[in-house]
């Protein structure tokens, strides 16, 4: 019948004998294995559906008191804020103002006679990416979808 948490056995237990089998349990680190012979596995199996809300039931009666536990469920580093942006969030925020210098850089050294223009074009695109930025909050990349 397999492996269930204790909470869950203890029911598959009580239904399957109350219908008459002689179902076996041992327990094991994963939890507590259940066993019926060969002959029995038919209408055990039938208990066992029949009776899956009552075990369905058991299984939340025993994860309600994980939830009361007063333990973060993450680990709280951080400023003010109470969060911290781990280093690839940071320089994710950087990736595209960085893309915006180099190619502006790099088409100012290609096309000599246009190299003013191109420099003033680029800080104007990388105030522009900047100021998004921060008008989205936090230095996140508008594109990224937050």
């Amino acid at each position: 019948m397999g492996t269930w948490p204790p909470e869950q056995a203890r029911v598959l237990l009580d239904a399957l004998q109350s219908a008459g089998l002689s179902p076996k349990a041992r327990r094991t680190r994963e939890g507590i294995s259940v066993t019926v012979e060969d002959a029995e596995a038919d209408e055990a199996h039938r208990t066992l559906v029949a009776n899956m809300d009552a075990i369905a039931q058991a299984a939340r009666g025993q994860q309600a008191p994980r939830k009361e536990r007063n333990r973060p469920s993450g680990p709280q580093k951080g400023g003010p804020s109470g969060e911290r942006r781990m280093a690839t969030e940071r320089l994710g925020s950087l990736s595209r103002p960085l893309l915006i210098l180099v190619i502006g850089a790099i088409l100012a050294l290609l096309i000599a006679p246009l190299r003013l223009p191109i420099m003033i074009f680029t800080i104007a695109a990388l105030v522009y990416v900047l100021g998004k930025q921060v008008q989205d909050g936090d230095g996140n990349d508008p594109g990224r979808g937050r």
